[in-house]
């Protein structure tokens, strides 16, 4: 992609910015099209473009496949919604705290139809991971995993390696054939790493959940400055785990977006407060790696926030650059540290060099 290119399509994915440089629309081409659609950006880009009244400044067949996406999601969230009710009501039942995470709440906070989700993420504690996952079983769920539109369901031993290895249970999964969603699919997260580890922050974080409310619209999450820790802890893991850069999933572009969203208008008493939470769980570097690396991709005018995020990572610049390979046990850093060129290589292993940790 040319510099027009790379500058448009951060401009429709920025859609809190208050201006749109109408000039760089001539760049709308197949390939910023792509991206968007590639980081699931094509229901805000259409938003965007509605926001400052240039639909019909673009091309014709551009403009219809954000306008498609858009009301596709509109329609998959409707059955979304009902979905994360449902699941409420079969945990009702539980005594374990738990927490739904991203998607489950983030789809109510954006502009109708730009945020979807693929499924919904529960924060538990692993001594709870057997209630609530009973629960589950008994609500008509099974562990399995959905392949070419088919249910296929988990062998014992796929079940309790998930648990060893990865920090989260084999996904527990419902047909439920509503538009846009034949299937529920479940995933019980018991770490914020991609192994399971110390349980003392996850039951932190379990102690202070708190219901969020839209009208009719019941969440059981975690509070505020935690949701966001969690995101950003999630983002981190992503963006620096070899296998999800080996998969190109490690930078994908709605997962920054929910950091934009939420931090976009956040007061300095607001991000005091996150940092200062963060500070005391461990996870001040990871939430700057997270506010760093969006603000490089958003038209993020928190000069704040990027102020805090610098001062934190001023001592240790290379933790916005390493990668980690857990299964080899080796540690990468990036040769390209300018992390929007690094966006948008083609082969983003190929800029990774092994680092002797010895």
């Amino acid at each position: 992609m040319n510099q027009k290119e790379k500058e448009l399509l951060k401009s429709l994915c920025s859609y809190q910015a208050e201006t749109f440089d109408e000039g760089l629309l001539d760049a709308a081409t197949p390939a910023v099209l792509g991206q968007l659609f590639f980081n699931r950006m094509q229901a805000v880009a259409y938003g965007t473009l509605s926001k400052h009244g240039l639909l019909g400044k673009v091309n014709r067949e551009f403009r219809n496949s954000l306008q498609g996406a858009y009301l596709q999601n509109q329609e998959k969230n409707k059955s979304f919604f009902w979905c994360v009710k449902h699941l409420g009501n079969i945990l009702s039942c539980c005594t374990s705290p738990y927490a739904m995470l991203k998607g489950a709440c983030l789809c109510k906070q954006y502009p109708e139809g730009y945020r979807t989700s693929n499924d919904i993420d529960l924060l538990v504690h692993p001594k709870d991971v057997t209630e609530i996952g009973n629960a589950l079983l008994g609500g008509g769920f099974r562990q399995g995993n959905v392949r070419g539109g088919k249910f296929e369901p988990a062998s014992r031993r796929e079940i309790i390696a998930s648990k060893m290895m990865r920090g989260e249970t084999i996904p527990y999964v419902k047909e439920v054939n509503l538009p846009g969603m034949q299937f529920l699919e479940v995933d019980i997260n018991f770490s914020l790493d991609y192994k399971p580890g110390d349980t003392d922050l996850l039951e932190d974080m379990l102690h202070n959940t708190i219901v969020a409310e839209e009208s009719d619209f019941h969440v059981r999450t975690l509070r505020l400055d935690d949701f966001f820790i969690h995101l950003c802890a999630h983002l981190y893991k992503e963006a620096t785990t070899l296998p999800w850069v080996e998969m190109m999933r490690d930078m994908t572009l709605y997962k920054y977006c929910d950091i934009y969203m939420l931090l976009h208008n956040a007061s300095k008493e607001d991000v005091d407060f996150i940092f200062r939470r963060a500070r005391t769980l461990g996870m001040e570097k990871v939430c700057a790696f997270a506010v760093l690396q969006m603000s490089q991709l958003f038209a993020f005018d928190n000069r704040y926030a990027v102020d805090v995020a610098e001062c934190v990572l001023r001592d240790d610049l290379a933790f916005l650059h390493t990668v980690v390979s857990p299964g080899e046990k080796k540690v990468y850093l990036y040769t390209e540290k300018d992390v929007r060129e690094r966006f948008f290589a083609d082969n983003r292993k190929a800029l990774l060099k092994e680092v002797n940790m010895e």
